[in-house]
């Protein structure tokens, strides 16, 4: 099932639970147990996070830092700045497999009976991965000798307003099933790095058509990136009463945000050696900034955790 087809099923389930509750409201409310609140400690496994950086540069020929130079057809660079402006260049796709991490939150829920409503915090981390972009065969890969982006300590902190159902009494007193159903916001954030290194062989470059100063140059990004989104997520969980007023269960969720991860207009730390920029701040409109934007999606996780709460 595709993203569409989750979010619209989630919605659907979200609105049929929700009748349900304005259904029963009025007598669960009658013999309903009140506050409760509790914690939960955990563990969280995401799927693959599938990133795109896109820039807005120039080609290295178009790099008014560097020294002039003559390729072997003639053409002096770097070329005139009016051929130069800033331009969306290919976009960089990419993805990272994070590790499982730890998952923590706390809640504070109202019970009414067969319905709890419920507002929760928590918080997951993840470790990320450095994935090569060198593609072999590619004529514009040969230029580097090394292409390398990173994502790392990937972090989320969740909002959600939940929904259960209990079905209480029905094997045991002291044990109760529940489904639940949960939207909000998390606030998602990740070290962002990128490496592009090129080749020291002046007369490779020259041979690719390529300004032979750029030799040996780096461009390099290191950012913390972050973005708010809005989520959802399905709970199913098993809790037992282990007294009158306290119970320690499990507790199983599936989660994913509704909106794609954005955030840009980031500069280059160093571009090719130098200032993100077409070139040296001294010549009149070469000061023109060169950015990058970093877009990923597929957010989805999973995770388990021990749930304890307490009745007031």
């Amino acid at each position: 099932m595709g993203r569409a087809a989750w979010n619209r099923a989630s919605a659907l389930g979200m609105a049929l639970i929700l009748l349900g509750a304005a259904d029963l409201a009025a007598a669960g409310t009658e013999d309903g147990r009140g506050f409760y609140f509790g914690a939960d400690l955990g563990v969280a496994a995401p799927r693959d996070l599938e990133s795109t950086r896109t820039n807005n540069g120039i080609t290295t020929n178009c790099d008014r830092w560097l020294d002039r130079d003559t390729l072997e057809d003639g053409t002096v660079v770097p070329l005139p700045l009016e051929d130069c402006s800033p331009r969306a260049l290919p976009a960089s796709p990419n993805h990272f497999e994070l590790d499982s991490g730890f998952l923590a939150g706390v809640h504070l829920g109202y019970d009414l009976g067969s319905f709890r409503l419920e507002a929760e915090y928590f918080h997951r981390g993840h470790g990320g991965e450095k994935r090569s972009l060198v593609v072999p065969g590619d004529a514009k890969q040969q230029e580097f000798v090394e292409r390398s982006e990173e994502i790392d300590d990937f972090r989320a902190d969740h909002l959600f307003a939940n929904l259960y159902y209990d079905f209480a009494g029905r094997e045991s007193s002291r044990l109760t099933p529940y489904l639940g159903f949960g939207l909000g916001w998390m606030k998602v954030r990740m070290d962002y790095s990128a490496r592009s290194l090129r080749t020291d062989d002046k007369l490779r470059l020259r041979e690719l058509g390529r300004n032979s100063n750029a030799a040996g140059l780096l461009s390099a990004g290191d950012e913390s990136l972050s973005d708010s989104l809005s989520g959802y997520q399905w709970i199913a969980g098993l809790d037992y009463a282990w007294s009158e007023r306290f119970s320690v269960g499990l507790k199983l969720r599936y989660g994913d945000a509704l909106d794609d991860f954005e955030d840009g207009g980031h500069a280059w730390k160093p571009l090719r050696g130098h200032a993100s920029t077409v070139g040296p701040t001294a010549e009149t409109g070469a000061n023109l900034p060169i950015l990058y934007d970093i877009e990923a999606e597929e957010l989805r996780f999973w995770g388990i955790s021990l749930s304890f709460k307490y009745r007031l």
